[in-house]
């Protein structure tokens, strides 16, 4: 088992690791915090995409700026008032929030235990960047799995108004699309890691889809494979031209910092997370802000920090360990390190904000909010792929399920995996406690922990009650 990493230096494109790492490197890696338990109460047995029994909630920063944007959002508001059958509840939420805030907060204005739990909206909308609803914040309400949440990330006003106006007048078009076409495209650069991702990703996810259309049960118009050659940046704009409710699937090197390291936080804004396409070539934001890009569709951006990039990653602790208690890898944990955010502030990258933004482009992006390990996917123990669970979130997006509840399907494994790891790492500490040799299987437990971490730090850009096309009797 080794293990693969989707990001690629600014400039040059070359992988940040361009030898896998074996999976020995994992074994003394620290147990995870516990993933959280539901604390809150939520119609859990009525239908997900009904906001009419799990309702939708907006929050914004409790200022100048949030009331602006209350205002600027008050039509997607409305609409979703209309849908659910009573006035939508607004909540604001002090900018910078800790942990311990963000925790106190949802407790207590979002989720009182004073008020029903039906009451209590499932579905809610973070609208504001990360200074001003902190990712804490964002953690607190998607970390146990309940919520379904999404974040409109925007700087400019304008975006956020070009966004609603996108989504209320789709919505609320006579005819609605109710089948979309699916593209599954990897971005082949050259290296290894994309043609393992191709291997064991992409092309099992299309085929899996593929059979299932053949059988009925992955209604789309047409669904496309493609592995674009390097530096194919106008084919990818032309099959994300096409003006059809589209959903993509793409894989790729996300990009990271050069090796000269960033100049500035604004050069890293700009461009950690864009689409590298090979032949010093990338996906920006400037390709995809105007004009047909994913008209109405969903774009699921399988890549390293292909939705942002936090203060410290997960992943952190580990790789400071080997460099510090087995004197390895010191060149790749500096690679990685050329990619933490100048400064002190986590941001979502401009690239997916910019398609968000564009009145032609898509109603949501799914992305990582971290570094993407190709095994999270791909069981290098056994070869077997795990691309069931893709199909699952990808079905739901055709089949006309609302975003939220489609991304949702991935929580469970991360909890899986999660209560899985415990086991081995309780065992391993009585083993250790009575001087036996370890219980556990060293392979699995790294291979959980990869996995435990990669599936959980996938988010949602836009309205999470977003659907791609619509759906019969809905």
């Amino acid at each position: 088992m080794t293990l693969q990493l989707l990001l690629a230096q600014a400039g040059d494109g070359r992988p940040v690791i361009e030898t896998p790492l074996p999976a020995e490197s994992l074994l003394e890696a620290p147990l995870p915090a516990p993933l959280p338990s539901p604390t809150h109460l939520y119609n859990m047995s009525a239908e997900p995409d009904s906001l009419r029994e799990q309702r939708w909630a907006l929050v914004v920063p409790n200022n100048t700026r949030g009331r602006t944007l209350e205002a600027i959002l008050s039509p997607l508001c409305e609409r979703r008032a209309e849908e659910q059958g009573r006035t939508v509840a607004v909540y604001r939420a002090e900018p910078g929030m800790n942990a311990a805030k963000a925790r106190e907060f949802v407790d207590e204005e979002m989720y009182p235990t004073s008020q029903s739990s039906r009451e209590h909206a499932r579905y809610v909308l973070l609208a504001g960047t990360p200074e001003e609803l902190s990712m804490e914040l964002q953690e607190e309400m998607t970390g146990d799995g309940s919520c379904f949440v999404g974040r409109l990330p925007f700087e400019r006003e304008d975006d956020f108004a070009a966004y609603v106006e996108k989504v209320v007048d789709r919505e609320r078009e006579a005819a609605r699309s109710r089948k979309a076409r699916a593209v599954f495209l990897t971005a082949q650069d050259g290296s290894s890691q994309v043609r393992s991702g191709h291997d064991f990703i992409t092309g099992p996810a299309a085929r899996r889809c593929a059979e299932a259309r053949a059988q009925g049960y992955f209604p789309t118009s047409s669904l496309v494979t493609e592995e674009l050659p390097a530096g194919a940046k106008g084919r990818l704009l032309e099959l994300a031209g096409v003006k059809e409710p589209s959903l993509f699937f793409t894989l790729s090197h996300g990009v990271g910092g050069p090796l000269s390291g960033w100049r500035s936080a604004e050069e890293q804004r700009q461009t950690q997370g864009n689409m590298w396409l090979g032949d010093w070539t990338q996906l920006t934001a400037e390709d995809v802000h105007q004009g047909p890009f994913l008209p109405g569709g969903i774009w699921f951006y399988f890549a390293c920090f292909g939705a942002g990039t936090p203060v410290r990653s997960v992943y952190q602790p580990w790789m400071e360990h080997l460099v510090r208690a087995r004197k390895m890898h010191k060149r790749v944990l500096e690679g990685v390190e050329r990619s933490r955010p100048v400064g002190t502030r986590p941001f979502i990258s401009a690239l997916p904000q910019a398609a968000l933004a564009n009145p032609e482009g898509p109603l949501a992006v799914i992305g990582h909010l971290d570094q993407a390990w190709i095994c999270a996917f791909h069981d290098p123990r056994t070869g077997q792929t795990h691309t069931n669970r893709l199909e699952e979130v990808l079905t739901s997006l055709v089949e006309g399920h609302r975003a939220g509840p489609a991304l949702h399907s991935l929580s469970r494994y991360a909890s899986k995996a999660d209560r899985e790891l415990r086991k081995h790492y309780q065992a391993d500490a009585v083993a250790q406690s009575s001087a036996q040799p370890l219980a556990s299987n060293m392979t699995e437990r790294a291979y959980l922990w990869m996995e435990r971490h990669d599936v959980t730090h996938y988010t949602l850009l836009g309205d999470p009650a977003v659907r791609l096309v619509d759906r019969a009797g809905r």
